[in-house]
């Protein structure tokens, strides 16, 4: 069979296979490869918008090369960083043609396409595909909770009924999420399920067995802005889907776990914490948080988000912008090889 390997590329630190292989061996209608493999960062876009909360389209064009050039081994819109919540339909049908043009066949592109019903989750997952999407991350409809077995007739029709690989993402910031037998149970009767993102309270059990009882086939990443990295690779995640802020700190942490340099790993984690640890009191705020850095970077214009949302006073102002040094402090020393 024919494959495609591709590591990132441009600086000294990508000397590890941070990488997506693409199977060209079966092919669904559109002459598009049904098995993919990923490791590493798949961060999730954040949106730019105008002052007017129009999208600002260049941007974001700018971000997906951003997070490219920084090792990300795929990318993912429009998910909850994107704010997919605010937007209209047509608004996450554009985010998703904009961000598979700009990837260009560089990395693949998961379209977060779930929506309130299984019905308008396929129209939308086709029409991803119809514009170059290489996979599918599908969240359950929260609007009005559902049992699992509800939830389960949800995943099936949308995987019976779509041409790419599904990634499940199990949404439960707070609690389980999907029980482990639904998953697999789920995975064994739809051939496109193929992947999984915990977003659950110490995932790393649910992790494991998830991979024992499919026998490796579900690969599984670890959401919720890489906040348990390390628990994930431990329990053998294929990759973490933070925001797009500091694709190279995460990056780095997988060359080093990979390496088996897993002391400096965790070392490196340990520094970022503090950020993630105050982002995570609420997903607005991980989304302001990242959409400064990316002020900071050189990548935004404005890290304006939609309302409602967050609005911080000057001490809150004042901790987020010494995180945030922080960071910027560890990407420089990841990209200027200053780094222990």
């Amino acid at each position: 069979m024919n494959y495609i390997a591709l590591t990132g590329g441009g600086d000294s630190w990508h000397s590890v296979k941070f990488s997506y292989k693409v199977d060209c061996g079966k092919l669904n209608s559109l002459g598009r490869t049904l098995e993919i493999t990923i490791q590493g960062v798949v961060p999730v876009m954040l949106l730019p918008f105008h002052e007017d909360e129009s999208i600002d389209e260049p941007v974001l064009r700018r971000e997906v090369d951003f997070v490219i050039e920084k090792g990300a081994s795929a990318v993912c819109a429009p998910g909850f960083a994107t704010e997919f919540y605010k937007l209209t339909d047509e608004e996450r049908r554009r985010v998703i043609r904009i961000v598979n043009e700009q990837a260009g066949g560089r990395v693949p592109v998961f379209a977060s396409t779930g929506c309130g019903s299984a019905r308008a989750t396929i129209e939308l997952s086709r029409y991803a595909e119809s514009v170059g999407a290489n996979g599918l991350m599908v969240v359950a409809p929260k609007w009005v909770p559902l049992g699992s077995r509800e939830q389960a007739v949800f995943f099936e029709a949308v995987c019976r009924n779509v041409g790419l690989p599904v990634m499940v993402q199990d949404a439960d910031f707070t609690g389980g999420g999907l029980s482990t037998s639904l998953i697999v149970e789920l995975a064994a009767r739809c051939e496109l399920l193929k992947f999984v993102k915990l977003e659950n309270v110490l995932a790393g059990t649910k992790c494991s067995e998830i991979m024992r009882l499919s026998h490796g086939r579900v690969k599984v990443f670890y959401g919720l802005a890489g906040v348990a990295l390390l628990d994930g690779l431990a329990h053998g995640i294929s990759g973490v889907m933070p925001g797009p802020s500091f694709v190279e700190a995460y990056a780095r942490i997988f060359e080093l776990y990979y390496s088996e340099r897993i002391a400096k790993a965790q070392q490196l984690f340990y520094r970022m914490l503090p950020y993630l640890t105050f982002a995570m009191q609420h997903i607005e705020l991980v989304i302001q948080m990242d959409k400064r850095t990316l002020v900071r970077r050189g990548v935004f214009n404005s890290d304006r988000l939609r309302e409602p949302t967050l609005h911080l006073d000057r001490e809150y102002e004042k901790q987020v912008d010494e995180l945030i040094a922080v960071m910027l402090a560890i990407c420089d020393e990841i990209n200027f090889g200053a780094e222990g």
